[in-house]
């Protein structure tokens, strides 16, 4: 084909066409094994597994199945409004956070979006879908892909009417400093810009890192945050997330959505979850401890953790040996599902994450990257590389 009858190219990298982590039905269809021979770190989810006693309250919702979801999702709100000390009418859940996404990219017609990257593909993926006009900001690595002040001035070079950025970080896990947040919070106020903060990891945040939001959308009505009950609860069968804002932004994003958008199960599960205080509390002191335990097994193997406030860890591999999608197929070879980090804008081919396991996953995890990394051949020297 002749360079002039090649299709255009959008300026969007190849990442935009491939989904994120968490296929564990087609590993187990793949390898030939069930799926409880399977581990899969790919998906970040609570190690925990969902709270005790969630199978029973789930069982006694099912003869509610026959009749259509609770529309408003009135009782989830109010747990919700409860939960963050927050009117109900400045939260709309949603069928995770992947829904409200596109529900926001629905809803963000304005000609500029600058998009803090790496971020979660399902954003950008969401805006190329509904014909947004975005950029990306890459964030450096040596600052971990956290934003700094230079950062945070140089975006609006390009006076986006809208700015989207994770906290935690996608997919480093580091925390965004309030400080930034508040600067460019009052960068955006003072320009009449939205201003879109995903915190889908953010329940494994400390208490100020938790509290900043639900404050900060009651004062300025183009503030949108997505949060997940998924990763936190280990949801991800049901599907269950939210938005929060000011209530009279909410008025107008609800029609946005689709009806019925949460199923009864997990409204009634949503609810329930939220109540289990000592599970939450258990949940982070578990992980930040099996985190540490992680990432210093992970040093010591020759791999570089990123600093994390989340149950998931991103490594830098040693350039001198094989590449995150090497690691990683060798790795699905042994039942273990790890994330090639090459689709998220700004990353490279020697990022690798995967979430905080228990220690005796932890174990099998390690083994699988020792044989990954130990069966890396050089090409011209046909040497292996070996940890």
């Amino acid at each position: 084909m002749s360079q002039s009858c090649r299709p255009p190219q959008v300026g969007l990298p190849r990442p935009l066409g491939q989904a994120h982590g968490g296929d564990v039905w087609g590993a187990a269809r793949a390898l030939g094994r069930p799926m409880s021979e399977i581990l899969d770190l790919s998906a970040s989810l609570n190690p925990l597994g969902p709270p005790p006693g969630l199978g029973e309250v789930i069982s006694r919702a099912l003869e509610l199945i026959c009749h259509y979801p609770d529309r408003n999702t009135t009782e989830l709100r109010q747990a919700l409004a409860r939960h963050l000390d927050l009117p109900p009418e400045a939260i709309l859940p949603g069928n995770g956070s992947t829904a409200l996404i596109r529900l926001l990219a629905r809803a963000l017609t304005m000609p500029d979006i600058v998009v803090f990257a790496p971020t979660f593909m399902e954003f950008p993926r969401a805006l190329a879908q509904f014909g947004a006009h975005f950029h990306f900001h890459l964030l450096s690595e040596a600052n971990h892909f956290a934003p700094t002040a230079h950062d945070l001035d140089q975006l609006w070079e390009r006076q986006p009417g809208a700015v989207i950025l994770g906290n935690p970080l996608t997919p480093s896990g580091g925390l965004v400093d309030i400080a930034m947040l508040e600067h460019l919070l009052s960068q955006a106020r003072s320009r009449c810009a939205w201003l879109v903060v995903d915190e889908a990891f953010i329940d494994f945040a400390p208490a100020a890192a938790r509290a900043w939001a639900p404050k900060a959308v009651m004062n300025y009505d183009r503030l949108v945050v997505l949060r997940s009950l998924t990763k936190f609860y280990c949801l991800a069968g049901l599907r269950l997330g939210y938005l929060i804002c000011h209530p009279d932004t909410a008025v107008q994003l609800a029609p946005l959505g689709e009806p019925w958008s949460v199923n009864t199960l997990a409204q009634v599960a949503g609810t329930w979850c939220l109540e289990q205080t000592e599970y939450a509390a258990q949940t982070r002191r578990v992980v930040r401890h099996w985190r540490d335990i992680q990432a210093q097994a992970l040093r010591a193997r020759g791999l570089e953790p990123f600093p994390s406030q989340a149950n998931y860890l991103l490594v830098r591999l040693p350039a001198e040996g094989p590449d995150a999608s090497q690691v990683a197929a060798r790795c699905f070879q042994e039942g273990v599902l790890v994330r090639d980090c090459a689709n998220f804008a700004g990353c490279g081919p020697y990022h690798l994450r995967m979430a905080v396991a228990a220690p005796e996953e932890q174990k099998r995890l390690l083994a699988a990257l020792e044989t990954a990394l130990g069966s890396g051949a050089d090409k011209e020297t046909g040497s292996k590389f070996a940890i």
